[in-house]
Order: C-alpha cells, then sequence, then structure tokens
C-alpha cells in the first residue's frame, strides 16, 4: 500500500505539483515553503499520517552510523532548512536524519538576491545563497525551546548541525575565520548528536580559506581543543583534483573527525547550458557522478577510518545504491525533493532494499564499499 500511495503521490507531483511551482520563482516557493510549513507542522496528526504514507520500513535499512541508529540511510542535506524552521515536515518525509544550516556565528544577509535558478533540463538548481541565515545564537535558542516542548513531531529525528564561517563584511584572517567557527561550535555544544563544519560553500565573498590543507589543520586543532560533546563532520568540497581532496582528507584523519559529507556545489558550469550572468553553482544530476567517484577513492584511502555521506544528483535508488557501493554509509538530498517530490524519499529507501537483495545482501549497510575498487563508470 505504501508503494502505491508514493507512486501516486510522485506522480501528481510530477504531472500537476511541479509545473505549477515551476512557474513561480524558486526564491519565492523556498520562502513560502518555510512560512507554510512552519504552520503546517503544528498539526501533529496530518504530520503522523503524512509520515505513515510517505516513509518506507524494512529491518534491511537500519543504519547504524556515528553511533547512532538510523532507520534508514538517507538524509537531507544542508541548505533547504537553515534556521531548523520545518523540522516537523522534514521527518515526515521519511530520511533516517537531517542536517539543518548552514548557520554562522553572527547573523548573515547572504548574498543579493535571486538566490535560486532552475535548470530543469538538467535537473539541478543554480545556488546562489551565501549563507543567509539568523545566527547561532537564534539557531541554538530555537533548539532549546524545541527540547523543551518534547513534542516528537519535532525532536525524534537525529539530525546535525551544518556551521559555516561568516559571509559578510568583518570577515578577516584565518585566525578570524577560526575564532567564527569556534564560537558556534562553543554555542551549538550538546545540542545536536553531530556537529558538520562546512568548509566548502562556494558562493561566499570570503572564499574557502579552509579548504587548504595548513588553514584545515589549524581550525580542527582548534575545535580538538574546544572538545565539543558532538562528533564532527567536514563538508567537503566537490571542485578539487584527487589529490588535493586526498591532502584534506589526511588532515582529517590528524584530528578528532568522524566523517566527511561529499560533496559541496559544483563550480564548473561547462557541462550545463545556461545564461552566464546567472550566478551561483551546481547542484543535482551535474553533481552525481563526481561526487560518487570522490567517494569512491575516499573510501579506498581512508578506508572504515572515517563515515562517508555521499551527496549529489540523488533521485532515485540507484543513485543512492551508487554512492554506498562506492563507499558512503549515508546519503543526503535536497534537489531530489525539488525534481522528485517529497515521495522520494521513501521510493529510494524501498529500491535500496531491491538493489542490495539482489546483490546478495541482508542489509543495505552491508553493501558499503562492495564496488569501491570499480571505477564509477565501470560500475554502472
Amino acid at each position: 500500500m505504501g508503494a502505491m500511495a508514493r507512486g501516486a503521490m510522485t506522480t501528481v507531483y510530477t504531472k500537476a505539483v511541479k509545473p505549477t511551482i515551476f512557474r513561480i520563482h524558486p526564491d519565492r516557493v523556498h520562502d513560502d515553503m518555510i512560512t507554510h510549513g512552519s504552520w503546517a507542522q503544528r498539526i501533529t496528526p496530518a504530520m503522523a499520517a503524512a509520515e505513515a504514507l510517505l516513509r518506507h520500513e524494512d529491518p534491511a535499512l537500519v543504519t547504524e552510523a556515528y553511533g547512532l541508529t538510523l532507520r534508514n540511510p538517507l538524509g537531507l542535506g544542508a541548505g533547504l532548512d537553515k534556521n531548523v524552521a520545518i523540522p516537523g515536515i522534514l521527518q515526515a518525509t521519511g530520511f533516517g536524519f537531517l542536517t539543518f544550516g548552514s548557520v554562522t556565528s553572527r547573523v548573515c544577509a547572504g548574498n543579493p538576491r535571486p538566490w535560486f535558478h532552475r535548470l530543469p533540463e538538467h535537473e539541478s538548481l543554480v545556488v546562489h545563497v551565501g549563507l543567509a541565515n539568523g545566527g547561532v545564537d537564534a539557531v541554538a535558542a530555537r533548539l532549546r525551546d524545541l527540547a523543551a516542548e518534547g513534542n516528537p513531531r519535532y525532536t525524534s529525528l537525529p539530525f546535525k548541525l551544518s556551521i559555516a564561517r561568516t559571509n559578510d563584511g568583518c570577515t578577516g584572517d584565518v585566525a578570524e575565520g577560526v575564532e567564527d567557527y569556534l564560537a558556534s561550535v562553543r554555542a551549538l555544544d550538546g545540542l545536536s548528536p553531530l556537529i558538520e563544519l562546512n568548509i566548502s560553500c562556494p558562493n561566499t565573498t570570503v572564499g574557502e580559506a579552509f579548504t587548504e590543507p595548513e588553514a584545515l589543520d589549524r581550525l580542527l586543532a582548534a575545535v580538538d581543543e574546544a572538545a565539543p560533546s558532538q562528533r564532527i563532520v567536514l563538508k567537503m568540497p566537490s571542485d578539487k583534483t584527487w589529490e588535493r581532496f586526498r591532502d584534506l582528507v589526511d588532515v582529517a584523519l590528524d584530528h578528532r573527525v568522524h566523517g566527511l559529507t561529499i560533496a559541496n556545489l559544483r563550480k564548473d558550469r561547462d557541462s550545463v547550458t545556461m545564461d552566464p550572468a546567472i550566478r551561483g553553482n551546481l547542484s543535482g544530476r551535474p553533481v552525481r557522478d563526481l561526487s560518487t567517484e570522490i567517494v569512491r577513492r575516499t573510501y579506498l584511502h581512508a578506508g572504515d577510518r572515517l563515515t562517508l555521506a555521499g551527496m549529489g544528483g540523488v533521485f532515485d535508488g540507484r543513485h543512492a545504491y551508487d554512492k554506498i557501493t562506492a563507499g558512503a554509509t549515508l546519503v543526503e538530498l535536497v534537489s531530489g525533493l525539488v525534481f522528485r517530490g517529497p515521495a522520494v524519499v521513501g521510493t529510494i529507501a524501498r529500491e535500496l532494499v531491491e538493489l542490495a537483495r539482489a546483490d546478495g545482501f541482508a542489509r543495505v549497510q552491508d553493501a558499503v564499499g562492495s564496488r569501491a575498487e570499480e571505477p564509477v563508470d565501470a560500475a554502472r
């Protein structure tokens, strides 16, 4: 029944809902989703009913990662809900975990609008938000309020908080950047199971200083000394050569980093046809094979010393399974929700079980890294 309902919902979304919302500017769609969703999630019986319809449950999906037991390996990536506005809505879609943020130590207005542009023919969003968010103090207060309410619609799903360097006129040198990250780490200590250090946001005025090994080493040494209660994850870039990316992995291995999210938006826009006046970087399909290949190489290099989350262009079970067999324990998505609708999470979960069992695995997690020795193109 669940699979039939999700299939029907996907058809309705792709045939009726998406054509309607795609006629509206994506900035407005995103703003309206946050505004209306923050009210809709208060109707807890409706949220519970939606989750029962959308999610797919199977013991084969249960995943152990970061000392957590997740109902499935699928997570929401950073960027959709920066200020923890709609956790109840997002939980109802059937994810195994959520990511909020990226949030910064100071309130950040972000880049001038527009922030988003759709490329439907490429199944991609051009993103130029520039880390707009309400600041870490507001997010910390929001999390404390949610915990005090004790409403399972808001707090029962494991989540990580993504933090980034503030993108504003007060930004200084590397030392200032380290202190900026540390301010957020301290403010969020104890408020989540995981903290993700987003070192690779590609659409800021301050650049990506911490994607250089020496700067990253300074940052991680300072975080080690701060000793937050959460485990630390790094959000990695997608535009480095493997040799330069591997250097960053090696720095991570020298510190108390438990995992990597691979990978952030793609800067190289040569693979798509678009107006050069549009500012921003690519999500979705243009990142898919690139991120899967980086996962594969990282898994072969680091083994099980780091928990990997593959992200980029995940629209169906095969896309997610490719990242898992390349070495990702977890898979994150954002653009998949935009292009395939809210039923996509449950559909991917069901397809993952089918693909794993077809390969002889009792659990999806057993397939992690099973094709890492094969180049991505050869594995398809």
